[in-house]
């Protein structure tokens, strides 16, 4: 017997390839997950850690910033040579202390406090970013799951009307229809769902990454309700993204320190003065030549006490600063150039993304609220009639197909949907309800 061309053997092939794929690709449980909690395991990305490190780095920098120069002391002794008279000698002491002029040091710690809030916004928008693309993966890896599951109801269509024929043709109802067409159209279904599912892999790897998780665990997302989303006005939704967007306020944060750094080279052209304060002891033998007239004392013991006040001032002769505090003003107008693109840039990706929620929006309405309910409603009158009459099921088929397509591009725009939603709110830097809440200019 050949079995491959026996009608009931490629039958059980091809149902046991829908059964097979998922078998192969499923070795593990799947864990529930809501996007409540995946974008709860944000947290633990490794590069958003690598932030929050930085941001105690630069908590480190900001408590020296506060630090004064250590006083400095200078010591010194000095005696006669063996040979000579050892009881002459030099004992110095010398407190010196620098005194930093121009307001060295509040300019360190503004300079060192705008550094951490720009890591802490960096640390935000990283965050922004991220959630966004959560949001993207679980929504995608919802959406994969949905497309299979469809492609399981369309193979249990094709399988239950199958049986049926097969007893309504052993009991010489109607005629047995072509094994080779359904074959094809079952073997077609299994390849179909492999790719959806070897995307879902991927699409899981990727999530994992993002969320910091082992990168072998299986997540099975969870459907949760949808709201009905109301749109602001553009102008609203451009208003929140430029004053909520964190990359935004982290260059607005760099031009403030920019012009601190300007402050802090025109208080370096200031030069540093050191102010010392000392003490001198000095002892010797004095001899009677050392005094007029001479004889009248043959040797004394003289000493003396000496203190010193020191103050030492830099001159700027041959370098004043001048070229880094130029180099500073140019650098403020660099931020202010990037500043402004970056302006430019957030307004365009909040447009595009408006118009194109709206444009998928009405393309999601017009596939679930038209077009599927009247094949659906088209399909079941077919399938009826099959029973009832066991005719038209060529017809039915082509309308199953038919609905098979349509509900996958419906699947698409409903992703599409949800996909727009989620980089309209990430070009906003917040959610659609935060702007309706936001109060007016």
């Amino acid at each position: 017997m050949n079995y491959f061309t026996d009608f009931a053997f490629q039958r059980r092939l091809a149902c046991a390839l829908l059964i097979l794929v998922p078998a192969t690709f499923s070795l593990r449980a799947q864990q529930e997950l809501r996007l409540q909690e995946a974008l709860a395991q944000a947290q633990n990305n490794q590069l958003y850690q690598a932030r929050l490190v930085q941001i105690e780095v630069l908590q480190g920098k900001l408590q020296q910033a506060g630090r004064r120069p250590n006083p400095q002391i200078e010591s010194e002794f000095e005696t006669g040579a063996p040979w000579e008279d050892s009881n002459s000698y030099l004992l110095s002491l010398v407190l010196s202390q620098t005194w930093e002029r121009g307001g060295k040091r509040d300019l360190r710690q503004q300079i060192a406090q705008a550094d951490l809030e720009q890591a802490s916004l960096e640390a935000e928008d990283y965050m922004r970013v991220l959630t966004s693309n959560i949001r993207l993966a679980f929504v995608e890896l919802l959406q994969l799951q949905r497309q299979v599951s469809l492609l399981e109801t369309h193979a249990e269509r094709i399988e239950r009307v199958l049986q049926f024929d097969q007893v309504r043709v052993r009991e010489g109802e109607i005629p047995s229809l072509n094994p080779e067409y359904l074959l094809a159209e079952l073997t077609e279904l299994a390849a179909q769902r492999g790719e959806f599912v070897t995307q879902r892999f991927q699409v899981q790897y990727q999530l994992n990454t993002l969320m910091g998780a082992p990168v072998e665990t299986e997540y099975g997302p969870v459907e949760e309700e949808q709201h009905e989303i109301t749109l602001p006005s553009v102008e609203e939704v451009l208003r929140f993204a430029s004053r909520n967007r964190s990359d935004l306020r982290k260059l607005r944060s760099a031009i403030q320190q920019a012009d601190l750094e300007i402050s802090m080279e025109r208080a370096v052209a200031k030069r540093d003065w050191d102010l010392g304060l000392g003490y001198h002891l000095t002892r010797g033998a004095m001899e009677s030549t050392d005094f007029r007239p001479q004889g009248i004392i043959d040797s004394a013991d003289a000493g003396s006490n000496l203190v010193e006040l020191r103050l030492t001032i830099p001159l700027s002769l041959w370098d004043d600063n001048s070229g880094n505090l130029s180099a500073a003003m140019a650098a403020k107008t660099v931020r202010e150039r990037e500043l402004a693109y970056a302006e430019s840039l957030v307004q365009s990706e909040v447009l595009s993304a408006y118009q194109q929620f709206q444009f998928n929006q009405q393309r999601g309405e017009l596939y679930r609220q038209n077009l599927l309910p009247k094949l659906e409603e088209n399909l079941q009158r077919l399938e009826a009639a099959y029973q009832l009459t066991g005719e038209e099921v060529s017809e039915w088929l082509g309308t199953q197909r038919e609905f098979l397509y349509a509900a996958l591009q419906g699947l698409r725009a409903d992703f599409h949907s949800r996909e727009s939603v989620v980089k309209l709110e990430k070009a906003m830097g917040g959610s659609l309800e935060e702007v309706t809440l936001a109060p007016s200019p």
